[in-house]
This record gives structure tokens, sequence and C-alpha cells, in this order.
């Protein structure tokens, strides 16, 4: 690799480095990293995934439209209240069912199919990076992913974006493996188109057909700046569009044969009009607010973003491929930026699949400062990021546990727990151990996100969800009681309510709060749902003395006119 690229020692970094005791030692060491990773991704994933509520509104309508498919039996039509939802294709709710039929938990079930989503796409990572920089880089890149953020919430929530991105990442991956040796067999290239194509299929079932567009665009650049313009046409493999079209069109042309405004909603309106008309969402809003969300995303390891740029982005243009795998790896994480970047509908969650190509240039980086001991603002840099990443959860933290009123002495145990780290960095440095500095960054920040899915997330989801106030619903009543919003209608309490039909009443709506008010004063049993302590002051003053509150979490209550224990205004 060209200097001007990268810093000269790390050369070596670009090609795999054999393991001790051969061909046998490199396997051993394979799989010891891959067990490694499966249980820090396990351990992250799924601690405490199942106990969890449900938050709104996109967890608890996944979960709605899961549970609609297990009573009815209609598996081929997602539904919402009884009604056709086009956003999303119905392939990731079928796992989903599958998950809460194994587990016999909804909660699980569907964020099960996320967790081993992202253990997929950390093994793809260490994959990519060990192939690009070396077991070392490999490792650590599954590490920083792991370990990321977004990257770790999305693992650990109901929804299919998780899926989309191993599936995407994975398609790019088919490629590269097919693509790394400088002359591969024809057979090799096929077989990289086919799985391309393949996993690009499957993330279109999950997400819909930006799970294509993505992909190609990214190797159609690649194929275009490395210097060989007329590889381009190889997209067009005509084995690789068939088993796409074989894999992906079946159930989308069973959908449109049965709901025949399928096809306008989904394809014309759900992502045409959301990608270039404001409508609805975060829209109109500059493309620069993912700046900020992929380095808050990135937290704790968002400095070294910093060294990726400085060791790994070319300097010139001429240069642009002498790394191809480099190369590939920065327009993984540039395409999808930019792509929603200019989105008039921007969420977070979005930018997804740029994670994984930046967690191994981030590998790369740590794994570059490890081997090669030179003295300079590089490694000054290196060092400072490093201790970086093991601080920053610790103040962000805290600052969640007071915000949320949740902090209590057990936070001295992982703040305890960071400080032996950090000595233990310390000591490693004047050693010169920077392995076993990393070593100890790493349980430092394994540490703080452990304490914060076990004690702080807890209440994070409660005020997410209204799980603890739907329980308060008298079972028996169920059948007879109406059950309302005031004013907004929470999909967490449709669901754990069980309620064929939940009302809603609106503030904005002339005349909602007098048709509450009488519901409340007739004599059938009422729960109602109250959305903020505003709203429930206002129902105070309308109807004073007619209701109880059964409780209350956070700014939201759950009321009744049904005689009852409670608090009677």
């Amino acid at each position: 690799m060209d200097s001007d690229m990268m810093h000269p020692e790390e050369t070596e970094l670009t090609t795999p480095l054999p393991g001790k005791g051969g061909e046998r030692g490199t396997r051993r060491q394979t799989w010891l990293h891959v067990g490694f990773l499966v249980v820090l991704c396990a351990v992250l994933f799924f601690y405490r995934s199942g106990s969890l509520p449900l938050a709104d509104p996109e967890e608890a309508r996944c979960a709605l439209i899961v549970r609609h498919m297990l009573r009815t039996g209609d598996w081929m039509v997602p539904h919402v209240d009884d009604e056709v939802y086009f956003d999303k294709p119905a392939p990731y709710f079928w796992l989903a069912a599958l998950g809460e039929k194994l587990t016999g938990s909804a909660e699980l079930g569907g964020r099960g199919v996320a967790a081993f989503s992202g253990i997929l796409a950390v093994l793809l990572t260490y994959a990519f990076g060990r192939r690009v920089f070396g077991p070392t880089a490999g490792l650590l890149a599954g590490v920083v992913l792991a370990t990321s953020g977004e990257f770790l919430f999305i693992a650990r929530w109901f929804r299919m974006d998780m899926p989309f991105a191993a599936a995407t990442w994975g398609a790019l991956w088919c490629f590269w493996r097919s693509e790394a040796p400088s002359n591969p067999p024809a057979a090799s290239r096929r077989a990289g188109w086919y799985g391309f194509y393949a996993l690009c299929a499957v993330g279109t079932l999950f997400k819909g057909p930006v799970s294509l567009v993505l992909p190609v665009m990214i190797v159609a650049l690649y194929l275009l700046l490395s210097v060989r313009p007329r590889r381009v046409f190889e997209l067009l493999h005509p084995g690789g569009i068939l088993l796409y079209l074989l894999i992906a069109a079946p159930w989308y042309v069973v959908i449109s044969l049965r709901e025949p405004a399928y096809a306008y909603e989904f394809f014309i309106r759900q992502h045409i009009v959301r990608y270039a008309i404001r409508n609805v969402g975060h829209q109109g809003l500059p493309g620069v607010l993912y700046v900020p969300i992929l380095l808050g995303g990135l937290v704790p390891w968002t400095l070294f973003l910093a060294g990726a740029g400085i060791r790994y982005f070319p300097r010139r243009w001429r240069l642009r491929a002498a790394s191809p795998g480099v190369l590939l790896l920065w327009l993984s994480s540039l395409v999808p930026f930019i792509f929603f970047a200019f989105s008039e509908r921007k969420l977070a969650h979005y930018i997804l699949p740029v994670f994984p190509p930046l967690a191994v240039l981030i590998g790369g980086v740590v794994a570059a400062w490890i081997a090669f001991q030179e003295v300079g603002w590089r490694s000054k840099l290196g060092t400072l990021s490093l201790l970086s990443a093991a601080l920053l959860l610790v103040p962000a933290a805290l600052v969640a546990e007071i915000w949320l009123g949740n902090l209590d002495t057990w936070f001295a145990l992982p703040a305890a727990a960071v400080a032996v780290a950090l000595t233990g960095m310390t000591v490693s440095l004047r050693r010169g151990r920077r392995g076993a500095c990393v070593a100890w960054a790493s349980a430092a920040v394994v540490t703080m996100l452990l304490y914060f899915i076990g004690h702080t997330s807890p209440a994070i989801y409660e005020r997410m969800s209204t799980r603890s106030l739907a329980r308060l619903v008298d079972p028996a009543a169920r059948a007879t009681a109406k059950l309302c919003c005031w004013d907004t209608r929470k999909l967490s309490f449709v669901y754990y309510t069980h309620a064929a039909e939940v009302e809603r009443f609106r503030h904005s709506t002339p005349g909602d709060l007098e048709k509450l008010v009488k519901l409340l004063q007739s004599g059938q049993t009422v729960y109602c749902l109250v959305c903020d302590q505003e709203r429930l002051d206002e129902l105070k003053r309308a109807c004073p003395g007619g209701f109880s509150i059964l409780g209350q979490s956070g700014d939201r209550s759950i009321i009744t006119n049904r005689p009852a224990s409670g608090t009677r205004d």
C-alpha cells in the first residue's frame, strides 16, 4: 500500500498474519476469536432483553402485528388494528412470531431476531477486518461494533433494522470475499455475485428495495473508482439477478394480488415519496443532522474515527485504489450516510449500515497502535482515544441515572471497576504492553454497558412504555370495560391490555373532552390512559371527583371510574 495513504509500517496489516503453529494455529486462533465475539455479543444483546417492556411506538407496533398473525393465521399481510400495515414486509414478523413461539415471550422473541442478526453482523465485521488488516484488527473491529452505542441499542430493539443491516453487510462481504484475490477465478466471482444478490434479496424481504439500492451503489462506485470502470457491467450478472427475483419477488407478488393498493403504498408512498417529498417524520431537517447522530452512536469509540480518517483516507485522488479493501470500507460508510442525508425523512436508525465498515477501520487503527510502537502525535492520539473510550461511559451513565432519579449505591460498583481498569491501562502503558491496555479499556467499556443495560435501561424503558400501567387494568373487567386514551394513544397500552379496541380522545378535537367526561360519568366501567400531567389536570377540572387514579409512571396516569382503591379526584 502506498505510504501516502497509510502510515508506512501499517502495510503489514493489510494482509492476514499467520497464526502461531502455521495453518492449524491460524484456524485455532480464528475459532477462539469467533467464540469470544459470540459470547460477548450474547451477553450484551440478550441480557435482560426479555424483561424490559415494549417501547412505544415501534416495538409495540411490531408486537401487535405479530399478535395479529398468531391469532388470525394470516401470515401474508401485516395488520395493525385490523388495517393493512403498508410500511414493512411480512418476513421479519414471521421470524419474530417464531421467536415468540419458541421463547414464550413477545419481547424476547422479537428482540432475539435483532440480537442474532447483530451477532451475524459482528462476525462479518470480524471476517472483513481479518481479511483487510489482519486477525487482531478483525477481533478489535468486532468488539468496537458490538459495544458501539447505537449498534448495541438496535441489536436489542424489536425492529427489522438490524436484520436489514446484517443482510446488506453480508452482501458486501460476499462481493469482497470473491474480489479480494488479485486474480480471482471465474467460479469464485460467480459465487460472489450469487451470494451478493441472495443477501440483497433477504434484506429486501426485511426492509424493502433500499436493501438492493445501497449495495449496488456501493459496489458500482467501487468498480468505477478502482480504475476498472468497465467492470461495473458485472453487476448485470444474469444468474445473480434471477436469484434475487426468485427470493424477493414471490411475497411481493402474492401480497400485491391480495391487496391491490399495496404496490403503490409500499413502493411509491413508503419509499419514493418518503425519501423525496416532505411528509411525516423528521422532514425538512438538514443532512448534517446525521453527523452528531453518528458521533453519538459510535460512543465510546468516537475519537478513533479521526484516527481512521488520518491513517486510511487517501490524500490524493490517484491513490484512491491503492488499497481496494480500504476503498470499499470507505464507500460502504459514505454512500449510506450521504444517501440518507438527502432523504426528506431522517431517523437515527437509518444510518445503521454505516457502523460495521467504520468499526473495521477503527479496528485497523487500534491494531496499528498496538503493533507499532511509534512515538509522536499519532501515538498520543491513540492513547487519548483509548482512555476516553474507557471514561466516556461513566459520566454518560451518571447523567442518565440522575435525570431518571435512579442513582443509588450500585453505581459505585461499575465506577470502581472502571477505576481498576484505568489503573491497569496505566500500568500496561508504562510497560509498553499496548495490547493489555486495549483489553483493560474494553473490559471497562463492557462493564459500564452491562451496568447501563441492567440498571439504567429498565427505568428508561418504563418511560418508553405503558406496561406497568396497563397491568393495573383489572383482567376480569377487560371484556366489558371501555378502554381509552387521553390524548395520545400508546400502542404498548393496546398491546398489554389485550384490548380489541382502545378509543382515542384528542385534546385538539372540539368536543372530545366533553365526550370523555360523559363516558366517565356513565354507568360503564372505563379505564383511561392519560398521556401527561397537563391533560390529567385538565380532566380533573372538567370531571371533579369522577375518577380514581390507579397508578402513575412518569407523567402518565391510568384512571378509572370503577370503585377501587386509589386516589379519588
